[in-house]
């Protein structure tokens, strides 16, 4: 006779022996429903934590429960931009007891759809998402909203808003690192940047134009390449700008994989930073501080902008009906500055 030695699933009993309160207490820092002390709160996420323990997500569904479920839909697992913001939404369910699944669109319009109408057939808790451009998704998030699902877009937003929205000010962003490379001297500066029927491709197109324009420069068409956040449009904007007559001083990327780009093109014709040419990006991560030389950034609070979009879809959309007006909650951006950038004189 065979004995089954698999373990007992840990019980929110289980979890309030450890912690030393009533199971009742356990389950709302659970369902985060109901006041909870900071104190014990932090004493439960222990017991969680101490424990592993994993919500039934199948079994809470059909009790009518919060499944424990929190989904993200991003665009790419490439860009370390949205793997940083993965990464910030993971750290902020976990202690939670909260389960994070991911979906990848690549930009793909009816991925994401996909993608919203099946976490929903999952019953999920929420979903937080970044749309792709050109998406026509309006009725199925309404749709959602209706059935009762709670939605918050992050990094971008649609350009007809029905989410709440958590965003960097990219206007701000763009502004700074413009204003950057005036003040070093530079005058013939180039742009590349992404789709401008996404926030963050227009707003930082606009922050750009807005600040040469209010220097008083007007600006070469040839100098500003638009296209995709991509490497591959990074290494062929890059190149059409090195043919330019004169050549650009200065290349703003507007994102790390169209720098990874830049960079790539720069090298295959042995242009120097920041001798030959001064660059300065956006969206700063680990590896941009180690390359040689570091590169200058417009840094985003990634960190705060996951951990906002939680709090958001946990607690401050679930009670939106498709009649409540969208917030858009705008995060402040810096430039960190490093040695990409040289002055002009003369």
């Amino acid at each position: 006779m065979q004995t089954n030695n698999k373990p007992r699933p840990v019980t929110i009993r289980d979890l309030a022996a450890l912690a030393g309160v009533s199971p009742a207490t356990v389950s709302r820092v659970i369902n985060n429903r109901g006041y909870v002390g900071e104190t014990t709160r932090r004493r439960i996420e222990a017991a969680i934590k101490q424990l592993d323990y994993r919500p039934d997500a199948r079994a809470r569904a059909l009790r009518g429960m919060p499944s424990g479920l929190i989904a993200l839909v991003i665009p790419s697992i490439l860009n370390v931009f949205y793997t940083t913001l993965a990464q910030a939404v993971e750290n902020k369910l976990r202690p939670l007891g909260y389960t994070m699944l991911l979906g990848v669109t690549e930009d793909d319009p009816n991925l994401y759809l996909n993608y919203l109408n099946q976490f929903s057939e999952l019953k999920v808790d929420g979903i937080i998402c970044v749309p792709p451009p050109r998406s026509q998704c309006e009725p199925t998030i309404l749709s959602l909203i209706e059935r009762g699902m709670s939605i918050v877009e992050v990094n971008r937003r649609h350009e007809n808003p029905c989410l709440d929205a958590v965003l960097a000010d990219n206007l701000q962003g763009a502004r700074l690192a413009t204003e950057y490379l005036l003040n070093l001297g530079h005058r013939r500066i180039a742009l590349i940047v992404g789709p401008p029927d996404t926030t963050t491709g227009k707003d930082r197109l606009d922050g750009f134009q807005w600040t040469m324009a209010a220097a008083g420069i007007d600006v070469d068409p040839a100098l500003v390449k638009i296209g995709e956040f991509t490497k591959e449009f990074g290494i062929t904007a890059t190149r059409e700008l090195m043919q330019t007559v004169p050549r650009p001083t200065a290349v703003f990327t507007t994102s790390n994989r169209l720098l990874m780009g830049t960079m790539t093109a720069l090298a295959e014709q042995h242009i120097r930073v920041p001798n030959d040419l001064s660059i300065v990006s956006f969206d700063d991560s680990e590896w941009l501080s180690f390359w040689q030389p570091p590169i200058t950034t417009v840094d985003i609070a990634v960190d705060e902008m996951g951990a906002l979009a939680v709090e958001l879809v946990m607690h401050g959309s679930t009670s939106r009906s498709p009649r409540d007006v969208p917030h858009t909650y705008s995060l402040g951006t810096t430039l960190l500055e490093r040695q990409s950038c040289g002055h002009i004189t003369g």
